[in-house]
């Protein structure tokens, strides 16, 4: 479901390796395609590390959330994501993300299950 592919992705944030683990092999039970996952995963991961960077240099969180579409809801929890998350750990999140990717598109000779629980350890390490 559209809930637990955005559960993935805010244990991943959230650097909550058995959860993201647990929800991405019970996404695959249900048929989803890391195809599928591994974009909404990276985008998640990129608004919560532009709003972190954005706090970091001193942004007001009211200012942050006037710029960012979508549900006032979602938005003040990105921001508090982005409060309580580590700069570092997001880019590496990102960066292993990213790999991800390059691996399901032919970079690895893993299965794409195989990179993706790999890439979740690294992402939440």
């Amino acid at each position: 479901s559209e809930r637990q592919v955005w559960s993935l992705a805010d244990a991943i944030v959230a650097a909550d390796r058995p959860a993201a683990t647990a929800v991405y092999l019970e996404l695959r039970d249900q048929g989803e395609d890391p195809a599928r996952l591994i974009p909404l995963m990276a985008k998640r991961v990129r608004e919560v590390l532009a709003i972190a960077e954005r706090l970091e240099l001193g942004a007001a969180p009211a200012d942050i959330k006037a710029t960012l579409k979508g549900n006032p809801y979602a938005a003040d929890r990105r921001i508090r994501e982005a409060r309580g998350a580590d700069l570092e750990a997001l880019r590496n999140a990102l960066d292993a993300v990213a790999e991800l990717e390059l691996a399901t598109r032919g970079g690895s000779e893993l299965t794409p299950d195989t990179a993706a629980v790999r890439a979740i350890a690294r992402a939440t390490a």
